[in-house]
C-alpha cells in the first residue's frame, strides 16, 4: 500500500464488502519472503530486482466489492451526494473512511461474474480513472478455488439491476426458469495475496 495523498491522518484501511452471496473464507496466508535455493544467492539478488506491478500497488485504502453488481457501492464511496437516500452503505463509508475524502486514496475492486454488467464496470473504470480515482472491474466471481462456475439467469435478466444472477440450480429457482452461464471465478484469497499484499 502506498502513502496517502491528501485525506486526513487516518490510517489505511482494507475492506471486504460481500453483497449478493455469504462467502466462507479460509485465508492462508504464508510468508511472501522469498527463500533463494541453497547455494545460490546469485539467483535472489538477479529475482528480487524484477517485481511485477500488482493491481493494488500505490492504494492507500482498498475496498473490494464483491458480488459487486452495477457497481453501486464503489459509488457510494466516491460520489456519496448523488445518493442522499442511501441510509446504511454511505454512512457505513463516512463512518469508516470519514467525508470528505479525497478519493485519490482509494481504490476499489469490484467483482461481478454477470457478463451482462461488463460494460457497466469498464464505463465506471474510464470515467473514474479520468478523475484519478482507481476503479478496477474483475470480470469474475470470488471463490475459495481458480476455475469456472455455472451461474443461472432468471426471469429478472431484463431487470437493470438483475438480482436473480444466482449459483441456485433452475430447479429450486423460479420454478425451473433459468438460463444457464459459464463463468470464471477465482480464490479470493489467492487474489489478495497475488494483487493487494
Amino acid at each position: 500500500m502506498a502513502k496517502k495523498s491528501s485525506s486526513s491522518g487516518s490510517k489505511p484501511k482494507f475492506v471486504l464488502l460481500v453483497l449478493c452471496a455469504i462467502l466462507t473464507l479460509f485465508f492462508q496466508m504464508s510468508s511472501l519472503d522469498r527463500q533463494a535455493p541453497d547455494g545460490d544467492a546469485s539467483s535472489l539478488s538477479s529475482q528480487s530486482k524484477i517485481k511485477r506491478r500488482k493491481l493494488g500497488d500505490g492504494c492507500y485504502h482498498v475496498l473490494l466489492d464483491v458480488g459487486s453488481n452495477i457497481g453501486i457501492h464503489a459509488r457510494f464511496l466516491y460520489e456519496p451526494l448523488r445518493y442522499p437516500d442511501s441510509r446504511t452503505s454511505v454512512q457505513a463509508f463516512a463512518r469508516e473512511f470519514g467525508f470528505p475524502r479525497d478519493n485519490r486514496d482509494y481504490c476499489v475492486f469490484a467483482f461481478e461474474p454477470n457478463p451482462k454488467f461488463e460494460q457497466r464496470h469498464l464505463d465506471l473504470e474510464k470515467a473514474y480513472n479520468a478523475m484519478g480515482w482507481r476503479y478496477t472491474p474483475i470480470i469474475a466471481g470470488a471463490s475459495d478455488a481458480d476455475g469456472n462456475f455455472t451461474f443461472y439467469h432468471s426471469a429478472f435478466e431484463k431487470e437493470e439491476w438483475e438480482t436473480g444472477f444466482s449459483a441456485v440450480t433452475p430447479k429450486t429457482l423460479y420454478g425451473g426458469n433459468a438460463t444457464s452461464k459459464t463463468v470464471q471465478i477465482v480464490r479470493l484469497a489467492s487474489w489478495i495475496q497475488d494483487e493487494i499484499q
